[in-house]
């Protein structure tokens, strides 16, 4: 029986997919903001300080399932798609799955009583992320378009593999969630203030949650720009054969 389709054998440098995390007021959205060709899907009203390309507020679900499509079709001259934040398009899509407009003895639906309780909303939750937010992103990706997702941070407990559990900084996202959008990411980085100002860390340490597919270990400028050069840079060793 003949294989399916072509092997492929040589490395490649697709449209970048990642996180930029970090507290209020470190530049995250104006790190988005001067991506190539961006356009803001705005899901916290906290853009509008910025000068760029930038949907409205989107306050619930279906404006923001609107956009996602819309920017999927691929039928406009974006090149950057920037979620401002990913922690709140993920509580637009829990209240969606959970149907936080219906009430019930008087007391507003939760995921977990929602879908027979017992936790059955948050596996809806997990199986609508996999079935359809992931795949209209990669479906961006594929096509050409970068997929930028801000969020704010939280600490995290983190149990390495030798068994140690400690506490590290990390993006905001749902619990249920968060493995799967790191997992899922070719890069996450913390934004921070350093001594030589507004910096992007992309390889873990001791404090923070942070990782990349470009090789990349020394701090970069919080620039799209520098993050660009330095996927691309010949001697990240992932990419000499590309």
């Amino acid at each position: 029986m003949p294989l399916p389709s072509s092997v492929l054998t040589r490395a490649g440098i697709r449209a970048p997919k990642g996180i930029v995390y970090g507290p209020p007021g470190v530049g995250k959205t104006t790190f988005g903001s001067t991506a190539v060709k961006a356009i803001i899907v705005d899901c916290e009203n906290g853009a509008s300080h910025v000068s760029c390309d930038r949907t409205p507020y989107l306050y619930d679900w279906p404006s923001i399932q609107q956009w996602l499509e819309a920017l999927a079709s691929g039928d406009h001259e974006y090149e950057t798609v920037v979620v401002d934040s990913l922690d709140w398009l993920l509580r637009r899509a829990e209240e969606h799955v959970s149907g936080v407009n219906y009430t019930l003895a008087g007391l507003k639906q939760t995921l977990n009583r929602s879908h027979g309780g017992y936790g059955n909303g948050k596996q809806v939750l997990r199986n609508y992320v996999y079935q359809y937010l992931l795949p209209i992103f990669d479906t961006l990706v594929n096509s050409g378009i970068a997929v930028l997702l801000l969020a704010h941070t939280a600490r995290h407990e983190i149990t390495t593999i030798d068994g140690v559990t400690m506490e590290k900084s990390g993006p905001e996202i749902h619990p249920d969630l968060a493995n799967t959008m790191i997992e899922w990411s070719d890069f996450v980085g913390a934004a921070r203030i350093g001594t030589a100002g507004r910096e992007l860390i992309l390889s873990e340490t001791g404090q923070l949650l942070a990782k990349n597919r470009y090789k990349i270990t020394t701090p970069l400028s919080l620039s799209w720009q520098a993050l660009l050069d330095a996927m691309t840079n010949p001697n990240n060793k992932e990419n000499k054969n590309a």
